[in-house]
């Protein structure tokens, strides 16, 4: 009978531990990978105050958490609700979160930051929650300070309106963000036509420069 050349049965076992070595490195790479998906997306960042309306859904808080930098990962910080203990009862207009007692509470503010991990914010956005009324209207941005997409600050008003530096400028710069026009009969009265800015700066046509506070 033919023994067996005892090189074979080695490198059989060689190829074994080197499957092993792989899927080892492959598993830790993977958890890795995915730890880092509830990270904090930066660092050292200032609280915001995210305020939840009335008709808010899951699904939309979670995108714009995601939108504005609060999370790295949709998928991981669902994980993370559900998995997050909750210690306070519903109110009368919650959001469920899973299939168990677990909820958010809308008209609610809560005090997060862009350097907060996922576990973080899901154990605030289940546990703590200001009143906020919105019988009168919910604020146009959930958040305050307001960001644009991706998350940085909105610019303030003296920012966006710093190219203003003539009357000419001011009556164009006049919208949505505000401004004002004095009044015809004004004009009549003075002869001084003036323009106040989005940022509250006035403006008188003919002359150079602005006020800082406006004529009564």
């Amino acid at each position: 009978m033919a023994k067996k050349h005892p090189k074979i049965g080695t490198r059989k076992l060689s190829y074994l531990a080197l499957v092993i070595v792989i899927l080892g490195v492959i598993g830790f790479v993977w958890y890795k990978n995915w730890q880092s998906k509830f990270e904090a997306p930066r660092q050292s960042t200032q609280p915001i105050e995210f305020t939840i309306s009335k008709d808010m859904t899951l699904q939309a808080i979670v995108g714009d958490l995601k939108y504005y930098d609060f999370i790295k990962d949709k998928q991981a910080f669902t994980f993370a609700l559900e998995h997050t203990q909750d210690d306070t009862k519903g109110g009368t207009n919650f959001i469920q979160v899973g299939k168990g007692s677990k909820t958010i509470e809308r008209e609610a503010a809560y005090t997060i930051s862009q350097s907060m991990n996922a576990w973080e914010i899901a154990k605030i956005l289940l546990n703590t929650g200001d009143p906020r009324s919105c019988n009168h209207g919910c604020p146009e941005s959930a958040f305050n300070p307001e960001l644009i997409p991706g998350g940085d600050f909105a610019p303030t008003l003296k920012e966006k309106y710093s190219w203003v530096k003539t009357y000419e400028d001011c009556t164009k710069a006049i919208g949505r963000d505000g401004g004002q026009l004095s009044s015809e009969q004004y004009y009549e009265r003075t002869g001084i036509r003036r323009c106040v800015s989005p940022d509250g700066r006035e403006f008188t046509e003919g002359q150079e420069g602005w006020s800082d506070v406006p004529t009564p």
